[in-house]
């Protein structure tokens, strides 16, 4: 680090300790003490090392990116300013966590409510800009957000920091993509906002590996204890709710009540009688013998017949979606394509899986290299890759084709009918699983590149036989 850029750092420090003391005595002016952090200062507690490195965090990252943000843009300023009070007020909830035993959830829940609300903002500011020029740093800045919501996690906290991380670069990337050797403003602004969440992984991993650390001698949580200056009142209507708690138990199910069988009381009462029981029958008289019966015929009564219920049943519409394609985290979503012969995803890393659900008649194309790619439940669908890490697996389709212009270890294709696999000459040692399949063919291409594709079927049926008390199973071969 540079003599000047040290030397900003700790103005910097000092500008965020001077405004915190005068904070501190304008509540003590009033009276009031609405954090614990103005509370541990009046008290002369200094603040715990959690909190300061916390503040570095701030101080290095996050108020430069504050500062270039208004360079760029107004609303990119606004909406950068919003990030500067919600991570403010969240070095206070961590300052409270620090001197206070942990509360319950809706305490905790109630105390987190205003950095939820400032978030809430953050993102409508992206909402309401779609089409500006700079919506892919509203949305850099929108998708990482969530990431401050780490203090209610458990029991890992990091993971989650890091999927909303990726989530944010995603947008990050298309930045210095187009800005990069041509305006050292945006790539400034990618790098520290970048960096503030890079360097929260570690640091969540030194205090906090499990969740937000509380202090079991500390005193307790007041209930108008507030952060950042702000409200615990519910938040407006519009933005995402804070992460939900548990699920409740699922509820038990009494069980019914045993059938009651019948009262055997009077029969015992009747056989208590003796010969008297028989006293109360009538008689039978000869005309009501059956031998005696002139009504009696041979002929059994058609019984009339109840319309059977139609067999046919009536199938439920199929559900229909929009379409969609996302990166969420490290996972690309494609789901319900319908006829779209260009869906194409460019911006991939090793790291990233693919899902591509119910799409019909279309073309996708991935290019690069990522760690799997998944084809469920899709028809008449064709899948060119490039590279894959791990594995590509085909279940539940129909008539599906797939295609690898690079290298693959594994296909896996499971209760499928239909699958063209077209091979490159990298991917000739590929492994190929099938079970509960049917039409299946694999294409190697020729010896020189004038030569056809080569087409293989994929055996559908096996014999076998018992062979020195083994069982021996073997493709059968149609000549």
């Amino acid at each position: 680090m540079s003599l000047e850029a040290a030397i900003n750092n700790l103005v910097s420090r000092l500008e965020s300790v001077t405004s915190r003391l005068e904070a501190v005595e304008k509540q003590l002016q009033s009276g009031g003490s609405s954090s614990s952090s103005s509370a541990a200062a009046s008290s002369g507690e200094a603040p715990s090392a959690a909190v300061q490195e916390f503040e570095d965090l701030i101080n290095q990252h996050v108020k430069p990116y504050v500062e270039i943000a208004h360079k760029i843009d107004a609303t990119l300023g606004e909406q950068a300013d919003m990030f500067l009070s919600a991570v403010q007020a969240e070095r206070d909830f961590i300052q409270i966590a620090s001197t206070s035993k942990k509360p319950a959830d809706t305490v905790i829940q109630n105390l987190y409510m205003p950095i939820n609300n400032i978030c809430q903002q953050i993102v409508a500011i992206r909402d309401k800009n779609r089409a500006s020029k700079f919506f892919n740093n509203l949305s850099t800045v929108s998708e990482g957000i969530p990431a401050l919501s780490w203090v209610l996690q458990s029991p890992t906290p990091g993971p989650f920091v890091n999927e909303m991380k990726g989530s944010s670069e995603f947008y990050s990337n298309r930045i210095l993509k187009e800005f990069k050797g041509k305006d050292q403003t945006q790539t400034d602004f990618v790098q520290h906002f970048n960096s503030f969440l890079k360097e929260l992984l570690p640091y969540i991993k030194k205090y906090h590996t499990t969740g937000l650390t509380w202090n079991p001698r500390g005193g307790e949580v007041g209930p108008n204890t507030t952060v950042g200056g702000g409200s615990s009142s519910a938040p407006s209507s519009g933005g995402p709710p804070p992460p939900p708690g548990p699920p409740p138990p699922p509820a038990v199910e009494e069980a019914a009540p045993s059938k009651k069988g019948p009262d055997m009381s009077g029969v015992f009462s009747e056989i208590s009688k003796g010969t008297d029981v028989t006293k109360g029958l009538r008689k039978v008289t000869d005309d009501m013998k059956t031998k005696n019966r002139t009504d009696k015929s041979s002929i059994v009564p058609a019984v009339e017949k109840k319309p059977a219920a139609s067999a046919k049943k009536t199938s439920a519409p199929a559900v229909t979606k929009p379409p969609k394609l996302a990166l969420e985290g490290n996972k690309w979503t494609i789901e319900y394509q319908e006829g779209n012969k260009n869906v194409v995803i460019s911006e991939t890393e090793p790291k990233h899986t693919v899902y591509i659900y119910r799409c019909n008649n279309s073309v996708i194309q991935i290019k690069g290299k990522v760690n799997s790619i998944a084809l469920d439940d899709c028809k008449k669908t064709a899948v060119v890759f490039e590279n894959v890490v791990a594995s590509f697996e085909v279940v539940n389709c129909t008539s599906v084709e797939v295609q690898v212009l690079g290298k693959v270890p594994n296909f896996a294709v499971d209760k499928t009918s239909g699958c063209q696999i077209y091979l490159s000459k990298e991917s000739l040692d590929t492994e190929i699983v099938t079970s509960k399949s049917s039409e299946m063919n694999v294409l190697i291409p020729g010896a020189t590149p004038d030569q056809d594709m080569t087409e293989i079927a994929i055996p559908e049926q096996y014999k076998s036989v018992v062979k020195d008390n083994k069982l021996i199973t073997e493709p059968v071969a149609h000549i």
